[in-house]
């Protein structure tokens, strides 16, 4: 028979914020017409990233960095992204549940080289709703998995170029509960799409990023 501190224990296990780290793998494309850019290159790339994490149960704080430490040639890559996802569950218990995640995104996305003068930052803001899965086995481990599309608006650094992003956003979470000297440790994958569709055409790009973290809970 469980405890009433037990159960607390196994709550606060599930809820327990936490910090990442990991890498993020990015593919950057223009998607355009070619005529459009101010010089004969776009800022295209495919590389990687490193990456930092704040989780805290809907609220996440993500920071990407790639440059030449991460192999990045003639790139700078800095994406600074805070989001917020509340689920409504409608079916399951305690230890199984399915629902609609509901989600408030705002993201900073800059990709700057030396060899071009034009750069690209844009700030956009969106919000989307999709699907969320989620499992439990008591004091030992949770598994979670979601899925969700958004679209949104985005502007350049000024505010004087602006247009529309379409987001699609999945991640995958295994947390194994008290495993190392009482905290949790979170085995993560996240997909983040970006499409933007910018006036002019100069700045139309797909952004693809695949991150694989590890987490401790805080």
């Amino acid at each position: 028979m469980f405890s009433v501190n037990e159960g607390a224990n196994q709550r606060s296990n599930q809820f327990s914020p936490y910090l990442r780290a990991g890498v993020q793998l990015v593919d950057f494309q223009y998607t355009g017409d070619p005529s459009e850019l101010s010089g004969t290159s776009s800022l295209a790339f495919t590389g990687a990233a490193a990456q930092i994490a704040y989780e805290s149960g809907g609220l996440n704080l993500i920071l990407a960095l790639g440059n030449n430490l991460t192999q990045l040639d003639n790139r700078r890559y800095f994406n600074l992204n805070l989001n917020f996802t509340n689920p409504f569950y409608f079916l399951g218990n305690e230890n199984f549940s399915a629902g609609i995640p509901v989600k408030l995104e705002t993201k900073l996305t800059s990709v700057r080289s030396d060899v071009i003068s034009e750069g690209f930052s844009q700030t956009n803001l969106s919000a989307g709703a999709g699907l969320i899965v989620r499992a439990e086995v008591p004091q030992k481990f949770g598994i979670s998995t979601q899925l969700i599309p958004s679209i949104g608006f985005s502007t350049a650094s000024g505010g004087f170029i602006g247009g529309n992003v379409f987001s699609l956003s999945g991640k995958a979470r295994i947390n194994f509960y008290e495993l190392i000297f009482g905290k949790n440790i979170s085995l993560g994958y996240d997909y983040n799409f970006d499409s933007y569709n910018i006036d002019g055409e100069e700045y139309d790009y797909d952004f693809a990023g695949h991150s694989l973290t590890i987490g401790i809970s805080l």
